[in-house]
């Protein structure tokens, strides 16, 4: 019998070439599965960690740690999901892409399993060191011991965005905004958008989303939001400022403020749109932007602020999250598009990097997704 092959998109190195290579799919070892992929996301992350702006990662490396998929092949031992729900080979799961040791200083004794000081994650390992880790390619080997993983019924179109909404869910565990909260969204991504759905359901009285294009901003709007800014009518800082201002009571700013855009400038400008001892949440910087200048007395100590800062999001998240996606109670399936096929993985990257999340022309990415099967 033929052996299975897997087609993958491969990055070679930082600023380097995306090309499609195919890999022999091993057979799983007990403890672990093989899974087919049905949907892996293209965000930020994947985008700028192909320019080197993420140390420590090892090239050629195939990317993708935003995916969903079925089960091909069950190892033994394998039965049920992290929830105990019975699982077979044909079922879809969603991956909790980060895998902690569970013994470590941060798992253990400090309660911050995203910080472990052993950990692993699918769509971060080398191809010379683990076998079919990322997403970008037909088959994944969920192999790395204690993985997080859930079943669900969802389609992959919407469970596609289980990773990137557990973000969101973490900061939410961080910092909760209050019943009647002003909660400013900075950033119209798709962890922005689950900061603007989040708020809503923690009892936020108004959301104001600050972002583009305004194909994306309309969405906000369809999913609740009350206020949006756009950054390319309103290009300069102060007025977007101001406007927020004029949203709060007696000028006096927003109470909660999620940076969700991943621009360093961002920074102080949230800060500046904040109430005096209100909190902000910093989850939009996971590659290195660079600097910008914060004036710690002036910023911080004299507004007696609440800085929060959130790295990825943890299985408890997803668990969180997942019963609100099944619901159906938003419309996230507008959220993923342009699905595109393995062969313009380089294009859907290069949409984010050059073109400002747009496409062919004119079209605004909101989520791109690669169906490797397309």
């Amino acid at each position: 019998m033929a052996k299975k092959t897997a087609k993958a998109a491969v990055l070679d190195k930082p600023k380097g070439t995306i090309t499609i290579q195919e890999f022999e799919v091993p057979k799983p070892a007990p403890g672990t599965f093989i899974l087919r992929t049905a949907l892996a996301g293209v965000c930020g992350t994947d985008a700028h960690m192909t320019t080197g702006s993420l140390g420590g990662i090892s090239y050629p490396i195939i990317l993708g740690h935003e995916f969903c998929g079925y089960i091909d092949q069950l190892g033994q031992g394998i039965t049920e999901d992290t929830l105990g729900n019975p699982v077979k080979e044909g079922d879809l799961v969603v991956i909790a892409p980060g895998v902690t040791c569970g013994h470590c200083y941060f798992c253990a004794i400090a309660k911050t399993p995203t910080r472990c000081s052993n950990t692993l994650a699918y769509g971060f390992a080398g191809v010379d060191s683990y076998t079919l880790t990322g997403g970008w390619a037909q088959y994944v080997y969920v192999q790395f011991p204690n993985t997080k993983f859930l079943k669900t019924n969802l389609p992959p179109n919407i469970a596609v965005l289980g990773e990137p909404l557990s973000i969101a869910a973490h900061a939410f565990n961080k910092a909760r905004p209050k019943l009647g909260n002003v909660a400013v969204i900075q950033g119209s991504g798709a962890v922005g958008f689950g900061c603007l759905l989040f708020a809503q359901k923690m009892g936020a009285h108004k959301v104001i989303v600050i972002g583009g294009p305004k194909e994306r901003l309309e969405l906000a709007k369809e999913c609740g939001a009350d206020v949006v800014i756009d950054i390319e009518e309103y290009p300069k800082a102060e007025d977007r400022i101001r406007l927020v201002k004029e949203e709060t009571i007696k000028g006096r700013g927003a109470d909660i403020v999620f940076e969700c855009a991943g621009f360093p400038a961002a920074i102080p400008e949230g800060l500046a749109m904040m109430r005096e001892s209100g909190d902000f949440v910093e989850l939009g910087m996971f590659t290195d932007r660079g600097t910008v200048p914060i004036n710690a007395h002036t910023d911080l100590m004299l507004k007696n602020a609440n800085f929060y800062s959130c790295w990825g999001g943890e299985i408890e998240h997803l668990v969180q999250i997942l019963p609100f996606m099944e619901k159906r109670m938003w419309p996230l399936e507008k959220l993923v598009d342009p699905i595109l096929p393995l062969s313009r993985t380089q294009e859907a990257v290069d949409a984010v990097i050059k073109k400002g999340w747009r496409l062919e022309g004119k079209k605004t990415i909101f989520k791109s997704a690669i169906d490797p099967w397309a």
